[in-house]
């Protein structure tokens, strides 16, 4: 996975590997994995729906973002001061599913609003394989 963030004019890119699982709930996609960074474990969650992604981290905040191409969504983001409410406009939303394999790859690009301010812009390359 790589995720580039552009925020206040400073440019930042992740990238890892981690190993994870693919499961088939209900009909629908998702791969789950723990993301080791700086000394913890955060587990992450993607729901690989047909027009939407769900990605949802558990960490010492809980992040829950749905992306859809077609128009802006609305989350709650939990931080240490309070709930705060953003919005995810997606631009590119690219992704390629084997489930039988399963395998797969994600593309997506989109910006974060909160409080009528742009909060950044971000890009995330997921690529996945059994």
């Amino acid at each position: 996975m790589k995720t580039t963030m552009e925020q206040d004019g400073q440019q930042e890119t992740f990238q890892f590997e981690e190993d994870g699982e693919f499961i088939v709930l209900n009909n629908k996609y998702y791969l789950r994995y723990l993301e080791h960074q700086n000394g913890q474990a955060t587990p992450v969650q993607f729901r690989l729906d047909d027009e939407e992604v769900h990605i949802r981290r558990q960490g010492t905040t809980e992040t829950w973002l749905v992306f859809d191409q077609e128009q802006p969504t609305i989350t709650r983001y939990r931080t240490e001061y309070g709930v705060m409410q953003l919005r995810v406009v997606t631009s590119q939303l690219d992704k390629d599913l084997d489930p039988i394999t399963p395998a797969g790859r994600l593309s997506l690009h989109y910006r974060l609003q909160g409080g009528g301010q742009e909060i950044g812009s971000y890009q995330i390359e997921l690529h996945f394989a059994a």
